[in-house]
């Protein structure tokens, strides 16, 4: 029973294998790994060291004359449009009918908040305008804003009054500006 299944077996190496080796295994794949590995952190000592770039600013957006003036000229309409709503709505009168005060009421905070975000945006939307026209109009659409949103608080007269004052402050400034 020293057989295999298959027969008797040959005696020394398969002859697919091939003659042995007189050297033993290459040593060319550690030779390569370790020549990337070398590299490798060769390359990241000098990124490690090289200097961050700084980065570029960007240069200040100059506008033509016209782009300017047509600016000015959304922004201060934009303004008269905000003006108009808030003035037209919070002159209204609810007589002595509790419904018709309340509706006046509401449309008063909704004209505060509608002309707030439309003046912010116009700005947003117009970075032509000069500082004299825009820096007062966002003052007046934030004031607006604030406006609106402790009336709908029910804040208490000294805490809306500040505001109401910063709102007539930008509507003295945007108006010199608007000539």
């Amino acid at each position: 029973m020293s057989q295999g299944p298959y027969g008797p077996a040959p005696s020394g190496p398969a002859p697919w294998q091939g003659p042995p080796s007189s050297r033993g295994p290459s040593r060319l794949p550690a030779i390569i790994a370790i020549v990337i590995a070398v590299v490798a952190v060769a390359v990241a000592i000098g990124a490690w060291f090289r200097p961050v770039p700084k980065p570029e600013t960007p240069a200040v957006k100059t506008y033509s004359e016209q782009e300017v003036a047509d600016a000015k000229k959304a922004v201060c309409s934009a303004y008269e449009d905000a003006y108009r709503a808030v003035t037209v709505t919070g002159n209204g009168d609810g007589g002595n009918d509790r419904a018709t005060v309340l509706v006046v009421a509401v449309n008063i905070r909704l004209a505060f908040s509608t002309s707030g975000e439309y003046l912010l945006s116009t700005v947003n939307d117009q970075p032509a305008a000069p500082p004299e026209v825009s820096t007062p109009a966002r003052d007046l659409g934030t004031a607006y804003r604030k406006a609106a949103l402790l009336q709908l608080a029910e804040a208490p007269h000294d805490t809306i009054t500040p505001v109401y004052e910063a709102a007539d402050a930008a509507i003295t400034k945007i108006k010199a500006a608007c000539r």
